[in-house]
């Protein structure tokens, strides 16, 4: 399913983007979903789109009870 979005980008990219629909034949979105799809297509590949926590899985050995003590410190999710 298709959704419609509102953006603001600088002028050059605009007009970079529409010379491009022009000159492909193809309407703006199809060049910026394209464009949109092939950034997150190489965050993927580069891993920048794993997310944190498998980013950092294993990087702390705590035992389940010792996680339990340090989630209940008086304070921690004080704002």
């Amino acid at each position: 399913m298709k959704k419609k979005i509102g953006t603001v980008m600088e002028d050059q990219l605009l007009y970079g983007l529409k010379k491009a629909a022009l000159e492909s034949g193809e309407p703006l979105s199809r060049v910026i979903e394209r464009a949109v799809e092939s950034y997150l297509n190489e965050r993927k590949r580069d891993g920048r789109d794993a997310g944190v926590v498998r980013g950092t899985f294993g990087l702390i050995k705590l035992g389940a009870e010792e996680v339990r003590e340090v989630m209940n410190e008086p304070g921690l999710f004080d704002a």
